[in-house]
């Protein structure tokens, strides 16, 4: 049943990668940062791996700064109200749009990758799984895959 469910999200994730590139019209150059500042955030996102991966039980955090307007496609994510700290095998970027304008930060396990997509005020920010990492074998090109497509909490 497990398997089921991946490779049912892995064929939507493909659906929903088609649909960003229509509807996000434009991609957001990632910046990575140093550190995530220690402020107040609207949201704080948290993105969970599937429970059979006990090496990672987190893929990251997003934080979404007060009218950010930052949602995800991963498809297990929580809201938040406080973390730890200590995260530094975490790979660390701010979240900007094309005016220049800090929209939130997200961190991430280092086998992960994100898009940033961007459609009038509202930030898409798009989490690329390996599939190695899920044993799947529906592809994206070079061996990645979508996180998911349901949206995130963010900018609500």
């Amino acid at each position: 049943m497990k398997n089921y469910i991946k490779k049912s999200l892995a064929a939507f994730s493909v659906i929903i990668l088609a649909d960003c590139g229509a509807s996000f019209n434009k991609i957001i150059k990632e910046e990575p940062v140093k550190i995530i500042p220690d402020k107040k955030y609207e949201t704080i996102i948290r993105l969970r791996i599937w429970e059979n991966d006990p090496l990672h039980p987190e893929a990251g955090f997003v934080y979404v700064v007060p009218g950010g307007k930052v949602t995800t496609d991963f498809p297990r994510e929580e809201v938040v109200k406080d973390i730890q700290r200590n995260r530094n095998n975490m790979s660390k970027f701010v979240i900007k749009d094309s005016k220049g304008k800090v929209r939130g930060y997200y961190e991430l396990v280092p086998e992960y990758t994100a898009i940033i997509w961007e459609r009038g005020d509202d930030i898409l920010l798009q989490i690329i799984i390996p599939n190695s990492m899920d044993g799947s074998s529906d592809r994206i090109g070079d061996d990645r895959r979508s996180g998911g497509g349901h949206g995130g909490h963010g900018g609500r």
